[in-house]
């Protein structure tokens, strides 16, 4: 079903004038990513501006949708700069990508499988019946027949842990005093069932931990019996830091975001600009600062490749091909919404592009271990 729906949506935006192509683009980017603007309930008394951002996000993409139509009347141009202009991260926003319409087909899930499925669908359409064969060898080609061995599940007893706290409330200080009680109450039954690993979501801690040498012991203390990995913030040399920490065998390894999300944590404009948006949106706040590269955790001889919510969905973050990765998200900002569907799809979209595991945990929906997608179009033919 999802492969006719693709590709009939396909042949309907080729089919479409330059009109077309710009509402195609408007309505994908507000159903798409309308849930973006629900974090400014959070922002003061900002919640004025989320239908202000929605319109804007529609028009974004719908201008991206427009501008290939604005370049070349040829059909086959049109598609290429499409599908090159899908690649474009608005302010390094990478989450509208045509690779993510097929993953639940048998297509593959690269920019050449979209490509060859694109030419499939514009050789029916404008040429002559002598192009059928090559239209056919095209969507052939547009299948996946990749021969990948998928990365076997370590071998850890692991807990992932899924917590529910309202974004309102997460940075209340009874709030923060209940949750570090809870935190520690996950940690201990944790070792009562004997496990190896706890992974905790993004600032399950919602503090700077590094400066909390009372909480930092307890965890020091609970890691001789378990490995933790928990979110919280970090401050250094008077920056902030949205991070991940990882406890072991008394030990303590912070790993810092490498990517930053845009407009929340960092505003991807010259320094001039943000430092007057932060003034007249943010109260002033500084962004978080980035680390310069990807860190590891290792458990029990385990590599364990570190990322925070969005950079789990980021090249930088599968530098080196890492076979495991732990996501740690809060995705209270963003609820009741579709947010942690389009993320968890987005995770296994890099999970089987890049052949690895993601141990998911999560504040407010989504924990879950995301596997490689399997060859679709290999099973249908062993099925045969």
């Amino acid at each position: 079903m999802h492969s006719i729906l693709v590709c009939a949506g396909l042949w309907l935006l080729f089919k479409s004038d330059r009109t077309g192509y710009f509402f195609t683009g408007f309505f994908i980017g507000i159903l798409w990513f309308y849930w973006i603007s629900l974090s400014f309930r959070y922002y003061g008394n900002l919640s004025w501006m989320i239908p202000i951002v929605i319109v804007g996000i529609g028009i974004i993409y719908g201008l991206l949708f427009l501008i290939p139509s604005l370049l070349t009347n040829s059909a086959y141009l049109h598609a290429i700069a499409l599908v090159l202009l899908s690649q474009i991260a608005p302010f390094g926003f990478n989450w509208f990508n045509f690779e993510l319409m097929l993953y639940y087909t048998p297509f593959g899930l690269t920019s050449l499988h979209v490509v060859f499925l694109i030419a499939s669908i514009l050789l029916v359409q404008n040429s002559g019946k002598g192009y059928r064969f090559l239209a056919f060898i095209c969507f052939i080609a547009a299948l996946d027949f990749s021969n990948k061995e998928p990365p076997q599940m370590p071998d850890i007893n692991l807990k992932i842990v899924q917590t529910n706290i309202p974004q309102d409330e997460k940075w209340q200080t009874e709030t923060i005093v209940k949750n570090v009680q809870n935190n520690f109450n996950f940690i201990e039954n944790a070792i009562e069932e004997q496990k190896q690993l706890i992974i905790l979501p993004e600032t399950a801690f919602a503090l700077y931990l590094n400066k909390n040498e009372v909480i930092v012991d307890r965890l020091l203390e609970y890691s001789q019996n378990i490995s933790i990995i928990t979110g919280a913030l970090g401050y250094e040399d008077g920056k902030y830091y949205n991070s991940a920490y990882f406890f072991d065998k008394g030990i303590m390894q912070r790993a810092d975001k490498i990517v930053l999300v845009p407009f929340a944590e960092k505003i991807p404009l010259p320094d001039f600009i943000s430092y007057h948006i932060n003034n007249l949106f943010f109260g002033g706040a500084s962004d978080f600062s980035e680390a310069e590269h990807p860190s590891d955790f290792i458990v029990d001889g385990i590599k364990i490749r570190s990322a925070v919510c969005f950079e789990g969905s980021t090249r930088e973050i599968y530098e080196n091909n890492p076979q495991i990765i732990s996501v740690i998200s809060n995705n209270a900002w963003f609820l009741p919404s579709i947010q942690p569907t389009m993320q968890n799809l987005m995770l296994s979209l890099y999970a089987t592009k890049h052949n690895a595991i993601v141990l998911h945990s999560v504040n407010g929906d989504g924990s879950k271990v995301i596997v490689p997608r399997k060859s679709l179009a290999k099973v249908a033919l062993e099925q045969l």
